[in-house]
C-alpha cells in the first residue's frame, strides 16, 4: 500500500506539518512546458503550485488504485458469479441495456 502525507494549500502557502521544500527537476517534452506556461499565464497561477497539485493528486490516483486492487482481490477470492444471461437480465430489469 502507498502511504504518503497529505499536503494541502492555502494560496501559495503549503500547510505541512514539514515547511521546508526541494527542488524537483524533470526533463518534459517542450511542447508540455510552452502549454503549462501559457495555462499558467492565462490562469493567473503559479507553475510551482500547478504542478505539486498534479504530483499530489497523481499520487492519491495510485493510492486508490492500489487499495482498490486490494479490495478486487478479496472479493475475487469468493468467486460466486453469475452467468452472462442472469446478467444480462439483471442490466434488462434496469433498464441498463435494451
Amino acid at each position: 500500500m502507498i502511504q504518503f502525507d497529505i499536503i494541502r494549500y492555502q494560496g501559495d502557502t503549503m500547510l505541512s506539518s514539514e515547511q521546508s521544500q526541494v527542488l524537483l527537476g524533470a526533463r518534459v517534452p517542450v511542447r508540455l512546458k510552452e502549454n503549462l506556461t501559457k495555462y499558467c499565464f492565462s490562469h493567473g497561477i503559479k507553475m510551482n503550485y500547478l504542478v505539486a497539485q498534479a504530483i499530489q493528486e497523481k499520487l492519491l490516483e495510485l493510492a486508490e488504485d492500489a487499495e482498490d486492487i486490494v479490495v478486487s482481490k478479496d472479493r475475487l477470492k469468493n468467486d460466486e458469479f453469475i452467468s452472462q444471461t442472469e446478467m444480462d437480465r439483471y442490466f434488462k430489469k434496469r433498464g441498463i441495456r435494451a
